[in-house]
């Protein structure tokens, strides 16, 4: 399953994560490209885009009878895709540049204030990123890969990295590849630095779709 990023809004959609989502499925794997309610649409931002975000991946899991289900998500789809993996039997986490601390990003104000806007407060109180930020939810519980460029300036490699530093104290498997000079936008093209290491964390889990 894959999960678009755009900062959780409504104007970036599926689409974002389209080419790299298609790539994956030439494999011969079965592919979802998620969508969700964003911030901005109906019951989008906070807890509606998550909890939809959980429900899709509660489906994912009945569809596959048991098979494994990895969860891919790019920025605010690798927040979402950590959050929703955590209580839920998915094989693997593929997190490409995530916002996976959201405490630091809404002191960050990255995306021009995104968490306020996704939390639909100036300043959300500390349950909100007790419930809505995986660093504050480990341990995940499940493997996972943290894929981030060093030159990204959307989203600082420095929550994968305090997010990897926690996962493993947590107790959790969680391998972090930096890519130099990538940016933001470089490890969703399949011809991109992040496919090597994508194709060897996923390229095991099966392939009979």
């Amino acid at each position: 399953m894959f999960v678009h990023g755009g900062f959780w809004r409504a104007r970036f959609d599926a689409a974002w994560i389209a080419e790299l989502a298609h790539a994956w499925a030439q494999r011969g794997d079965c592919v979802w490209n998620l969508e969700y309610p964003r911030v901005g649409m109906p019951g989008g931002g906070w807890p509606g885009t998550a909890e939809a975000v959980g429900a899709a991946v509660e489906a994912a899991l009945r569809a596959a009878a048991g098979r494994p289900v990895a969860l891919v998500g790019h920025s605010a789809g690798g927040h979402l895709a950590a959050w929703a993996a955590r209580d839920r039997p998915v094989a693997s986490v593929v997190s490409l540049a995530g916002v996976l601390d959201l405490r630091r990003a809404h002191a960050q104000r990255l995306g021009a204030s995104a968490v306020a806007d996704l939390a639909d407060e100036r300043a959300p109180a500390g349950a909100f990123f007790a419930a809505a930020s995986p660093i504050e939810r480990l341990p995940l519980g499940s493997p996972a890969l943290l894929v981030h460029g060093d030159a990204d300036a959307n989203v600082p490699i420095e929550q994968s990295r305090r997010y990897a530093e926690a996962a493993r104290a947590a107790g959790d498997v969680c391998e972090l590849v930096e890519l130099s000079g990538a940016d933001h936008f470089a490890i969703t093209d399949p011809s991109g630095p992040a496919w090597p290491a994508l194709e060897r964390w996923l390229g095991g889990l099966g392939a009979d779709g």
